[in-house]
């Protein structure tokens, strides 16, 4: 009876009826994260708070978890932010799960308890709800705009062509039109999917295809201008992608990018940024490229930062044990080159989440011919839910009589929105665990200044020669090679304090170093008059602070 129900569930995700009764996936709505976050914070409270960083165009809150409440401000920090395109729910998922699986750990675990109370972590789980709110709406497509009317073709109207769920499933899917002078043909792996025709290879197209609707305003475009206005993740300064889709009127211009850049900029503590988007940074680092890191604009990651990110990367790869991940790099007006470029920091980058390899078995009984692992990714989606039996991701494509082509062959059909980027919540929670071992192992490896070899000597004329080691014992240099070339990104300090009675007569009061490697070290020294204690101090908003007291000879 079991099997001959799966079976039967089986048939129903794989026949054409997507459902969305049947979609196995249960992300949350803005309100139920809401009220979320709201009851971790309460059951957490002594180790978490819960602010909002801004409001979007339909007054939503940009939530953002403080982990490490207390002296947040003043102690290293680090950034995970998710949801940067709509589409990506997964990876607010993840960040919640991990969010919660560190503080139920902080009250278990000496470890992680001592790991809160020296590191800041900034948790912004969504930072883009207006378009992610698109999956739990009545009509269900793939928006990546927030909700900022834009004129996307610029004819000066707007939303004038959206999509219309033409055979009533509540997808917006695809159609496929039979032309001759199409581009697409059905996928020899499996015919459901359509591929590109390789005409070097000799393939000849068969279909043209379109998103799921009518041309409203008869410009030869289908769905050119939906609701839905600027992406998050095209709207800041570096690279910035000028009239293109998207991208808004300017950077910077949404209340959200400025949200988050307002928040940040205020952070001085921020020693990384860590980002689930769409690019992934982390287990393939970007390498070194002396042209890009020497012209005048700066475009590529300088050479210390390199070798950083492939240190990172190492670590991430150990601890997270992830394979095959897609190979995506930085976009035109991304966060993830705003907060290295702009912002200073060490800046990273992973879906968390993607579609794992799949090697089919090579059944050959009753004929059949041996499966081989497909590099296509929508293939190896759809083998991957088949064999993890995730329903409802797939509509058979079907005949449909369309008035644009009245005499024309047109299915609707394909992959169902969002289906690709939302795996079933339950399987996130062991992705999110490791995510969290790999977060503490970096945490872990920042920079941590400590005052070491500190002599007093008495010289000369009543005078004090004071000399210290200023000592990085992290494995992470105190802040970027490119914070190093930004005025924003405050340096090392050295610090002498004296009392009334006491006076330097050689050396500066303050001293500033650049980025201190790991395990590296710089020394400061002072000629002083005077008797009594003096102040050391040496600090950095991205590596901790220490203080020493010293005696005048």
């Amino acid at each position: 009876m079991k099997s001959t129900l799966k079976a039967a569930l089986l048939g129903v995700a794989f026949s054409g009826v997507s459902t969305l009764a049947m979609a196995q996936r249960d992300y949350q709505s803005y309100a139920q994260l809401t009220t979320r976050l709201q009851r971790l914070s309460s059951k957490y409270s002594k180790l978490v708070s819960l602010t909002t960083i801004g409001k979007t165009a339909t007054g939503k809150e940009i939530w953002m978890l403080t982990m490490g409440r207390d002296n947040a401000v003043n102690k290293p920090a680090i950034v995970i932010a998710a949801g940067l395109e709509g589409t990506q729910l997964a990876t607010t998922e993840l960040a919640m799960q991990m969010a919660e699986q560190m503080l139920e750990a902080a009250v278990l675990q000496d470890s992680v308890r001592e790991l809160l109370q020296t590191k800041t972590f900034y948790i912004l789980p969504n930072l883009n709800p207006d378009a992610s709110e698109q999956y739990h709406e009545k009509l269900r497509w793939e928006r990546l705009g927030n909700a900022q009317p834009i004129d996307d073709d610029r004819d000066g109207r707007m939303f004038e062509d959206p999509f219309e769920d033409l055979n009533k499933d509540g997808l917006i899917t695809m159609m496929r039109v039979k032309n001759p002078t199409g581009t697409y043909r059905p996928s020899s792996e499996d015919p459901r999917v359509m591929v590109k025709a390789d005409v070097s290879k000799g393939e000849k197209g068969e279909y043209l295809l379109f998103t799921e609707g009518l041309d409203n305003d008869k410009d030869g475009k289908w769905n050119e201008d939906p609701e839905g206005g600027v992406m998050f993740n095209r709207n800041f300064t570096f690279d910035y992608p000028y009239f293109q889709e998207g991208a808004g009127e300017h950077p910077i211009s949404e209340r959200e990018t400025k949200a988050f850049a307002d928040f940040m900029y205020e952070a001085k503590n921020v020693f990384a940024v860590f980002l689930f988007g769409p690019a992934n940074t982390l287990t393939e680092p970007l390498k070194y490229d002396r042209a890009k890191a020497t012209k005048r604009i700066i475009s590529g990651p300088l050479e210390k930062d390199a070798a950083v990110n492939d240190q990172i990367s190492k670590l991430y790869n150990s601890t997270t044990q992830l394979k095959n991940a897609p190979k995506v790099g930085p976009s035109s007006g991304d966060v993830l080159q705003w907060a290295y470029f702009h912002y200073g920091r060490f800046s990273y980058s992973t879906p968390g989440w993607w579609t794992p390899k799949i090697i089919p078995a090579k059944d050959t009984t009753g004929g059949k011919t041996p499966q081989s692992p497909s590099d296509n990714e929508d293939v190896n989606f759809l083998l991957w839910a088949e064999a993890n039996e995730v329903m409802g991701t797939f509509v058979n494509w079907k005949s449909f009589k369309h008035p644009d082509f009245p005499d024309q062959e047109v299915e609707i059909g394909g992959l169902a929105p969002y289906v690709k980027q939302t795996p079933p919540v339950r399987m996130l929670g062991p992705i999110a665990q490791k995510h969290f071992q790999f977060f503490s192992a970096f945490a872990k490896w920042m920079p941590s200044l400590q005052i070491v070899n500190v002599s007093s000597e008495k010289v000369a004329g009543g005078l004090t020669r004071i000399t210290a080691d200023v000592y990085n014992q992290g494995s992470l240099p105190t802040h970027s090679e490119i914070g190093d070339k930004s005025r924003w990104v405050q340096k090392v300090k050295v610090t002498l304090k004296l009392s009334e009675n006491q006076k330097i007569v050689s050396g500066n009061k303050i001293q500033l170093s650049n980025a201190v490697a790991g395990g590296d070290k710089f020394q400061v020294s002072w000629l002083v008059n005077g008797k009594g204690y003096v102040t050391l101090e040496a600090q950095s908003p991205t590596a901790g602070k220490q203080i020493k007291e010293v005696y005048l000879r």
